[in-house]
């Protein structure tokens, strides 16, 4: 699962099995999951607010799912643990998280039976990433922090409530082989980078700055040479900036077989909620499969939109979709872990 990904694990239909199997691979609480035993459910006040509590810190973070009927040790999946519906009813759960304000949109209750049992189930609630603040039923507004449900600062709950008004970019990544024609041999890997907006508010003007190890960068100056910066250090960068303009082709110049395109002047190109936008690619090195055998790479990123905060992450080379080389995309560590047990 990813943190700053999109709840892909959302998608999917839940029963008893996809519960084990969260314990069987050992899945870790997150920023998006959460795991409570079936005490965690109460009809007692106090039980009732931490249940609002929980819930509401999701939709103001970053959404996800928490499920009722597990139970934990050290962040790690313990036991299934059943609620009893007849003590504690989908409907009763309903009316609880009832109480946060303003009512989270979205939100799914999924009861999963439990063996062969009428009674016996496990309840994960689904837990859009909202774009406003939620307030608990003790009248707090809380955030997911460190595997805990912490209260937010004020000017968290602001940012919170801004989602609505400013756009959110994000930047997504893949990489791709580039071959050489002629022979078929592996040249480079490129880098390409794509535009997100995850928000609710179209975003005109975008600039993006990445951080890219200056261990994998290309650099054509020292295609044949040596580049005296490049000493092996994953904290030293070269940054890239990358933006939403496009220049379309408004002519074209020359005659015969020497023709060649006019652009016209290059404009922002809007990038409306919801869409993505690729607007490059930065090249690296050849070498690349070898050098991220022996240390792991991070590519930073900032996003400036428009009159929006600056948003800001991060993410392991390893994790990054490898397209373009089988039939199924796989994240570039995958690729790597082949390649080491070919050897």
């Amino acid at each position: 699962m990813s943190v700053d990904n999109g709840l892909d694990f959302m998608d999917e239909a839940w029963d008893e099995a996809r519960v084990q199997q969260y314990i069987d691979d050992g899945i870790e609480e997150s920023l998006n999951l959460d795991y409570k035993a079936a005490g965690a459910l109460s009809k007692t006040d106090g039980k009732r607010k931490e249940i609002t509590k929980d819930v509401s810190a999701m939709a103001n973070s970053d959404g996800g799912i928490i499920v009722y009927g597990m139970t934990e040790q050290n962040q790690l999946p313990g036991n299934i643990d059943p609620v009893k519906r007849n003590e504690f009813s989908k409907e009763w759960l309903e009316h609880v998280i009832g109480n946060i304000r303003p009512k989270i949109d979205g939100l799914i209750i999924h009861p999963v039976p439990i063996g062969n049992s009428t009674t016996d189930v496990v309840y994960v609630v689904e837990i859009p990433k909202s774009h406003t603040a939620h307030q608990a039923q003790d009248k707090r507004y809380y955030k997911r922090f460190n595997f805990q449900s912490v209260m937010m600062d004020d000017y968290e709950i602001r940012d919170v409530m801004n989602r609505l008004q400013y756009p959110r970019i994000k930047l997504q990544f893949q990489l791709k082989r580039r071959m050489k024609n002629e022979s078929h041999t592996l040249e480079a890997y490129a880098l390409e980078i794509s535009l997100v907006n995850d928000g609710n508010v179209y975003a005109e003007y975008v600039v993006a700055h990445i951080d890219v190890p200056r261990d994998i960068a290309y650099d054509r100056r020292f295609e044949h040479g040596f580049d005296f910066n490049r000493n092996g250090n994953p904290d030293e960068f070269r940054t890239y900036m990358r933006d939403n303009t496009v220049r379309e082709v408004v002519d074209v110049g020359g005659s015969g077989n020497y023709t060649f395109p006019k652009y016209g002047p290059a404009r922002y190109d809007p990038i409306l909620p919801g869409l993505r936008m690729y607007v490059d690619e930065i090249v690296l090195l050849s070498s690349l499969h070898r050098k991220c055998s022996e240390t792991d790479y991070l590519i930073r990123w900032e996003v400036n939109a428009d009159n929006a905060p600056p948003r800001r992450g991060e993410i392991a080379l390893r994790d990054i979709e490898l397209v373009g080389f089988s039939e199924e995309p796989m994240a570039f560590g995958e690729f790597l872990s082949g390649i080491e047990s070919a050897t």
